[in-house]
């Protein structure tokens, strides 16, 4: 077990790894934790409980393309897509959804950015 102080909070890592100190075990649970945070947002940005590819490359496919748009939703409204606007994009292009709705949602992001 690995004590370590962190924000006037102590918490107890357990490890295996004897040969490294306690802030360097610390470091690396930090990193994996931001690991699974980015894999538990790619999860609810793709909007799906299930990969739609079997593949390797299609799995690769599916997540490069929410990153793409993710990316380009972030540089559009200044703010990390939400769940929702990813949606509805979807339903943009899967012909559910008009521009105008389309750019409604986005607007509303907007709007909420300004207040």
């Amino acid at each position: 077990m690995v004590v370590v102080e962190v924000a006037d909070k102590r918490l107890v890592l357990v490890t295996d790894r004897k040969d490294l100190s306690a802030d360097l075990i610390a470091l690396i649970y930090r990193y994996r934790w931001q690991v699974e945070l980015f894999f538990k947002w790619i999860k609810c940005i793709l909007g799906c409980r299930h990969l739609l590819a079997e593949s390797p490359s299609g799995v690769a496919i599916q997540i490069y393309l929410a990153l793409i748009a993710a990316m380009l939703l972030t540089r559009m409204t200044g703010k990390r897509p939400t769940k929702r606007q990813m949606e509805m994009l979807q339903f943009y292009i899967s012909g559910q959804c008009s521009l105008s709705e389309l750019e409604a949602q986005l607007a509303l992001r907007n709007a909420k950015k300004t207040k």
